[in-house]
């Protein structure tokens, strides 16, 4: 499939929610969309700021329409969507018509007027049909486009072909928050340039998205004959479905080839062809066609995986096949809730344009906003062997008021029941099994690569020695042993001997694992070396690379989700290479908390890919409303009850006052809106000098926990009088 729109407009890949707006209904029908959860306006700010060049590529697993939108349904044909990317802008091969030459004669332009005979007033009145387009706001750029489909408005002049383009990027931006916006900017892209195969394929997936199959089905067919490809099958097949046709879907799905297709592409037609077969009347052949293509290919996307599995339980229970049912859906993979979007309402009560910050905020306290957290340890619960003040008392108050905690570290050394017992001295309790380890996930890799039983030498602390037997692998002591694999772990003890008896095993042939790639580790008296240090003086002495596991990289969040029942989840962490990058990898927003490693002008200077969803001071602030940064009408981003920020010339300015300091205080709200404003500079690829902060509390929340904390005083003090 044509995966031209599998991005969203600013490059992103995106994995939208289409879920049905009664669950009691057949799930595998199209039905009117409802809205998801993480779509309610109480849920904070959508991340539409731009995406750095490197993840400009195609989605693997979908294209189009296709791909990884998660879907509970049997054959919505919902997914991916978009029309944007990051890259600049091409000009228009009619973008300057300016004549050099003699091209037109002197006559007076009312001269010229007259010899033009009658007007074509069915002209006129398109142009003036224009006039009724949706607004555009002045921040969104045609640059935001695809580049493939802005390549395709080069025929159109260059101020067309502009409006075009920004067209398509609403309607991007728009189709699943609302559907029916985005299916007016699409039609306005169509009658500027309806004969491009991009903007008819934008009209198309617009269509669709409103549930217009008829339309929809028309603009599919008009996108074949203007370009030739027959990239968006499923959703045809689809449309018939909704058109009552399901005998036409199953059709178009047995002529189409699967020739080049990813998984992912193939998955959309056997979930549509799944759905068809039940809209007959046929449970039994759809779930055939699902266990088959279960059988027959491997799927390695969760969200694929997931989607899937949800239509076989669709098919069984429609069956009768209850226990059967329960099973399967048992084994469904924990998928990532999406981001949170936009605070429409925040930004309508400011009076003000929308403009896109990767900083997003929540109306709702984030305890209450989120069934999970995924919490870091050293540098947030505790630092090294010290406690971090409001950690316990912050923590505990979020489990007493509904949210599910679960520790995630990537320090290998300590057992489950260690790292329990540990949390217990700093006064806060957590269950054994609502622990992941490093040296877990390391094991997790061990069981991809190694049969049940296999030779492990482990170079680390208890915790991973402990994690490997219990992962059913048989631990040596020597490369003697001849061991299938090593892992590394941190630990205090590891020394030349053992790094040795590693390279030995590894230069013989055994895989080489590693539990994370922490450079360091925080200590009371500053960095000590981190696992990933000793990693390097392996690799550098086998020449071999490590399979690393832990943070950064995402499968240890989604290895933590599985011990949890919640399923919307959030992460909390302090270290942006680690914490904040990986759970952004794994689909996760995350809180950011001055507690530990990475300070407010690290925060401020973050790379695009470490960048948090929300900012807090400490463990207070998952118990608090987080506000959302918006940008004036004059240029300045504030938040809350901040002040004015913005950047001009790479200064700095507040209240538009250049600051000039080499360190700063600032309350939290006026960090979170400096924040806003350096990143959207340094998108723009400015130079930004960002003082050393001192973050403080807000005063007005200090002054209302002072004022709760206002009758006990005067109890106690009426004690004393008497």
């Amino acid at each position: 499939m044509n995966d031209r729109f599998s991005r969203d407009w600013h490059g992103r890949e995106r994995s939208p929610k289409w879920r049905d707006s009664n669950r009691a209904e057949r799930s595998d029908r199209p039905t009117r969309r409802g809205r998801d959860n993480n779509y309610s306006r109480e849920d904070g700010r959508r991340d539409f700021s731009k995406s750095r060049s490197d993840r400009s590529r195609r989605y693997e697993s979908g294209s189009g329409w296709s791909g990884g939108g998660r879907r509970r349904s049997g054959g919505d044909g919902r997914g991916k969507r978009g029309w944007n990317s990051d890259n600049s802008r091409g000009k228009g091969k009619f973008s300057d018509r300016r004549s050099s030459g003699k091209r037109f004669n002197d006559r007076a332009r009312s001269d010229r007027r007259e010899d033009r005979g009658p007007r074509d007033f069915r002209k006129q009145n398109k142009w003036d049909s224009r006039r009724n387009e949706p607004a555009i706001p002045m921040n969104v750029k045609a640059e935001s486009l695809d580049p493939i489909a802005r390549k395709a408005l080069n025929g159109l002049n260059a101020d067309n072909a502009e409006t075009v383009a920004r067209h398509l990027v609403m309607a991007g931006s728009l189709i699943d928050i609302d559907p029916e916006a985005a299916y007016a900017h699409a039609q306005a892209a169509v009658a500027r340039a309806g004969r491009i195969g991009p903007v008819r394929e934008a009209a198309a997936l617009a269509a669709y998205a409103c549930e217009k199959f008829p339309e929809a089905l028309r603009e599919v067919r008009a996108v074949r004959r203007l370009t030739g490809e027959d990239s968006l099958r499923a959703i045809e097949a689809d449309c018939e479905r909704g058109i009552g046709k399901p005998e036409k879907a199953l059709e178009i799905i047995g002529d189409t080839s699967t020739a080049g297709m990813s998984v992912g592409e193939q998955a959309e037609l056997a979930l549509v062809a799944s759905g068809a077969r039940a809209d007959l009347g046929e449970p039994e052949a759809g779930l055939l066609v699902i266990e088959d293509f279960l059988d027959t290919r491997k799927v390695e996307d969760d969200e694929v995986l997931s989607r899937l599995l949800h239509v076989k339980v669709d098919r069984l229970r429609e069956l009768g096949r209850e226990e059967e049912a329960d099973q399967v859906e048992a084994e469904i993979p924990a998928v990532p809730e999406p981001l949170t979007i936009v605070d429409f309402d925040e930004v309508v009560e400011a009076d003000m344009e929308y403009v896109p910050s990767d900083l997003q905020g929540c109306r709702k306290p984030l305890s209450q906003n989120f069934e999970l957290a995924l919490v870091d340890l050293d540098g947030v619960a505790y630092m090294g062997s010290s406690p971090i003040k409001y950690a316990d008392t912050g923590l505990m108050s979020a489990k007493e008021g509904g949210m599910e905690l679960v520790f995630v570290t990537n320090n290998a050394s300590r057992t489950r029941q260690e790292v329990k017992d540990k949390l217990a001295g700093y006064g806060i309790e957590v269950d054994e099994d609502k622990i992941m380890t490093s040296a877990m996930d390391g094991v997790a890799i061990l069981k991809e690569i190694l049969p049940p039983g296999a030779k492990v030498l482990s170079i680390g602390g208890n915790g991973l020695r402990k994690a490997v037997t219990e992962g059913g692998f048989e631990l040596v002591e020597s490369a003697d042993d001849r061991p299938a694999a090593v892992i590394q772990g941190y630990d205090p003890s590891v020394g030349w001997a053992e790094l040795s008896e590693g390279a030995y095993a590894i230069n013989q042939g055994a895989a080489f694992v590693a539990t994370n790639m922490d450079a360091t580790l925080p200590t009371e008296r500053g960095f000590s070396l981190g696992n990933g240090s000793l990693v390097y003086a392996v690799e550098h002495a086998t020449g071999v690379s490590a399979k690393a596991g832990g943070k950064p990289f995402p499968g240890i969040y989604r290895h933590a989700v599985e011990l949890a029942e919640g399923s919307k989840a959030m992460c909390i962490g302090d270290r942006l290479d680690t914490d904040i990058a990986g759970a952004r990898a794994a689909g996760y927003p995350v809180l950011h908390l001055l507690t530990g490693v990475a300070s407010a002008k690290d925060v401020a200077l973050a790379k695009k890919e470490e960048r948090p969803t929300y900012l807090g001071l400490d463990m207070r602030s998952l118990l608090e409303p987080v506000p959302g940064p918006v940008k004036t009408a004059n240029g300045d981003w504030t938040c809350g009850s901040s002040r004015a920020f913005r950047v001009e010339r790479g200064t700095i300015q507040v209240d538009e006052v250049p600051l000039e300091a080499d360190s700063v205080t600032l309350k939290l709200d006026d960090y979170r809106a400096l924040v806003a404003a350096v990143w959207e500079a340094r998108d723009n690829r400015d130079r930004v000098t960002v003082p050393q902060i001192e973050v403080t509390r807000n005063p007005e929340v200090e002054n209302a926990a002072d004022q709760e904390a206002t009758p006990e005083q005067e109890a106690d003090d009426t004690e004393v009088n008497e």
